[in-house]
């Protein structure tokens, strides 16, 4: 039998459920694919972390470690101890994409974190106007993360401030900020969060200056039983129609200090692929402050990545005050 606790916080998520998605029905009817290319810096979209990718990159409202860096600043404030990650995507032909994080939470003054955002895409050749070979290039993408989490009682805020360069053969620089809170329900088995990426100065190559992919997020998680995490987000970006992201992961313990979870998810931004593109799978294997995650993400016709993350944690519990 429901327990009267359990029937209110059902209510509550029924509620957030609701007024999140007549959000996103009003957003959407506003939004078009007119805008489709109307923005640089596309690399800031890609994502980052095999957990968060196992469950459709739906995370607002999760707690994910130093992911929480890239996804949401405020979700940092979940942290207990010293983390440190690393995450490689096999990304197509000869592109190589890493992140790089630490995020370190203290008793009195909150947490704060770093993170690296890098992709290079080889060495190119360079052909002239008619044809003929001229030389090479190596185009790369970058982005530095600077971050800051606190909260108050259970409302959580955090934010970034973000060095974003890329190179052609010329190069373009700017500055941005991301800006995120959380905040926990009822018995804390549900949390909603809200983001805003890359809210910042234009890029500017040559003389033409493009805006960043400015996105506003809205996302809701919640755990049906104590294992099992289901999660919603719906995100509205300024060069693109809104979509919906949707996850969930089942985590289990399988012996001493180690647990293993399973994750699946959706990620309506390419749900315009043709081919096999409709579903990310992933796994994670945790042993005492060691993580291992791996995931599955299809793009269709265009071909299929694979992403793997290993974080550590470090040190005792950090109790905040």
């Amino acid at each position: 039998m429901i327990k009267y606790k359990d029937m209110k916080n059902i209510k509550r998520l029924f509620v957030v459920c609701l007024v999140i998605l007549v959000s996103y029905a009003n957003v959407q009817a506003m939004l078009s694919r007119d805008n489709i290319g109307t923005s640089t810096a596309q690399f800031l979209k890609l994502g980052i972390g095999a957990e968060s990718a196992g469950m459709g990159n739906a995370v607002t409202g999760v707690a994910n470690g130093t992911d929480s860096i890239y996804w949401n600043p405020a979700n940092l404030n979940y942290l207990k101890k010293i983390e440190f990650s690393f995450s490689h995507t096999m990304w197509f032909e000869n592109v190589n994409y890493e992140w790089f994080a630490v995020a370190i939470p203290t008793e009195k003054l909150g947490t704060f974190g770093l993170g690296l955002q890098y992709v290079s895409y080889g060495r190119l050749d360079r052909v002239d106007r008619t044809g003929t070979l001229d030389g090479s290039f190596s185009p790369l993408d970058m982005a530095g993360y600077l971050s800051y989490a606190n909260m108050y009682k259970k409302l959580k805020f955090g934010f970034n401030l973000k060095y974003i360069y890329s190179k052609i053969e010329n190069s373009a620089s700017a500055f941005a900020v991301d800006m995120g809170t959380t905040y926990n329900l009822g018995n804390n088995r549900t949390s909603v969060g809200a983001t805003i990426s890359n809210l910042g100065q234009d890029m500017k190559f040559n003389y033409k200056s493009e805006h960043l992919p400015l996105l506003f997020k809205v996302g809701v998680s919640h755990f049906l039983l104590e294992q099992l995490l289901v999660a919603l987000d719906l995100n509205f970006p300024r060069d693109n129609e809104a979509y919906v992201n949707a996850g969930t992961e089942y985590r289990f313990v399988v012996a001493n200090n180690t647990a293993f979870a399973l994750r699946a998810g959706y990620e309506g931004r390419n749900k315009d692929i043709p081919g096999f593109n409709w579903i990310n799978l992933g796994f994670g294997l945790k042993y005492l402050d060691y993580s291992f995650n791996y995931a599955f993400v299809p793009y269709g016709d265009i071909g299929m990545t694979h992403r793997f993350s290993l974080s550590v944690k470090l040190g005792k519990d950090i109790e905040r005050k």
